[in-house]
């Protein structure tokens, strides 16, 4: 149920998914002050990835893991891939790390896909730029006038990882 995973596979020979582990994003006060990650939420993290690379290895691909910032691992690893996709950020953090892999990688062709929504923006039961904004009022539009999309099925097999190149790109 992954837009982007879709998109990235159709007609693809080869099919590279990156998971990065950037420490810096997740040992950051909020303003509340407490840490944005507690040992509980990392740990769910690790669990998450080892079951998300366990199930597209059952699916003939694989998982690269990669600990670092997106603007330095990028370009090592993803330096010589043509097409990327990714799901649409909606946070302030999602937009800034949509530009910031944009600008790591400003050959490659960046296909941002809308997905991981219970509501697509143009099916919320309302125009996205003029939603309420009391979230009582945006629900219950949601509820009368939206429409929860049926899951996308799950692929029986992905693309091949590809064949590592000597310059370590993709």
């Amino acid at each position: 149920d992954h837009p982007a995973l879709h998109a990235a596979c159709k007609g693809a020979r080869s099919f590279l998914p990156i998971f990065i582990f950037d420490p810096r994003l997740h040992h950051v006060p909020t303003l509340a002050g407490a840490r944005k990650s507690s040992a509980r939420r990392a740990r769910f993290l690790l669990e998450s990835v080892a079951c998300l690379r366990k199930r597209l290895e059952d699916k003939g691909s694989g998982l690269a893991l990669v600990v670092g910032s997106l603007d330095e691992v990028l370009p090592r690893i993803c330096g010589g891939c043509d097409r990327l996709y990714l799901t649409k950020g909606v946070s302030t953090e999602e937009i800034h790390e949509e530009q910031v892999v944009a600008q790591s990688l400003p050959r490659a062709v960046m296909q941002t896909v809308v997905g991981n929504r219970l509501y697509m923006p143009d099916e919320c039961g309302c125009v996205p730029d003029k939603a309420p904004l009391l979230f009582t009022n945006f629900k219950d539009r949601a509820e009368s006038r939206g429409r929860i999309r049926d899951p996308l099925p799950e692929p029986e097999r992905l693309p091949p990882l590809p064949e590592l190149l000597d310059q370590g790109s993709c």
